[in-house]
């Protein structure tokens, strides 16, 4: 079981080399599971169109980081004939109900993962923003790099900053962004795995960027403005500090943000996702 620690009464790991600043608990969970489907909605799919040749012909898939394992059992659902495997340093996967092609197991990227070289068609990550110093990526894009076959894709999904909208969500963006930098974390990540993909030996194919328009009212967009929202509650005891609020006034504040959020000229939280390809 991975060790766990209460701060300002939400569930985080314990566990001192991992720099990963959202919780583990339930409401975490909930959120991730929305997530995945907002998503997989504005990217019209769990898989870039350039991969799924490959899974048409049953392939052997590794998704690094699966949390509660929602892409791996939504993927294995559209793909049957497919052998999938979820890792996470924190066990909070489904043990018992997945689907009968999905195992999970506890890893860490940053440490050899328990399979062997060149034994994956197709490795997942994504929102790693949050769990990797901007030094720890080329290890961690190695590791994907030796476990992926020759030939085999890899893709990669990361958000960028709250950089655009009124003043009150660049307030909070900047700080966001502060906070990740003073834990070693490099806030536009999402726009430069492509350079570090090709440090790994993994050749860059693509970056598909979307914009997601969080004052529309069309559900999609509602859907985001409840993700980062959510993001922000979670991201709550690093962050009651640099806004300079009390725990007890988060509540008020979170209620600000989403509002400010859809006021003019609007709050826009681009996504990207990089495919990148294993040579043979």
């Amino acid at each position: 079981m991975t060790e766990s620690i209460v701060r300002q009464g939400r569930m985080f790991h314990n566990v001192s080399d991992s720099i990963y600043w959202l919780p583990h608990d339930d409401e975490e969970l909930d959120r991730l599971v929305g997530q995945h489907f907002a998503l997989k909605a504005l990217f019209e799919g769990n898989v870039a169109k350039e991969i799924l040749p490959t899974l048409e012909k049953g392939a052997k898939i590794l998704d690094v980081g699966c949390g509660p394992g929602t892409w791996i059992m939504d993927l294995a659902t559209e793909f049957p004939e497919c052998e999938l495997y979820g890792v996470d340093f924190c066990d909070v996967f489904p043990s018992d109900i997945r689907p009968p092609n999905v195992q999970f197991l506890h890893a860490n990227v940053l440490e050899r993962l328990p399979f062997d070289d060149n034994s994956f068609d197709f490795v997942n990550m994504r929102f790693f923003m949050l769990a990797l110093r901007q030094d720890e990526w080329v290890t961690a894009l190695k590791e994907v790099y030796r476990v992926l076959k020759p030939g085999g894709f890899f893709q990669s999904l990361e958000a960028g900053m709250m950089d655009r909208g009124n003043d009150f969500c660049l307030w909070v963006g900047g700080i966001f962004m502060n906070v990740m930098r003073e834990r070693g974390q490099e806030p536009y990540i999402a726009f430069k795995v492509n350079e570090l993909m090709e440090k790994a030996n993994i050749q860059h194919i693509k970056i598909d960027k979307r914009d997601t328009y969080l004052s529309k009212p069309d559900q999609l967009n509602r859907e985001f403005l409840w993700d980062i929202v959510n993001i922000v509650r979670s991201a709550q005891p690093f962050l009651t500090g640099p806004l300079g609020i009390s725990p007890e006034k988060f509540p008020q504040f979170l209620q600000r943000f989403e509002h400010e959020c859809k006021q003019p000229p609007g709050a826009q939280w681009l996504i990207a996702v990089n495919v990148g390809q294993k040579q043979c």
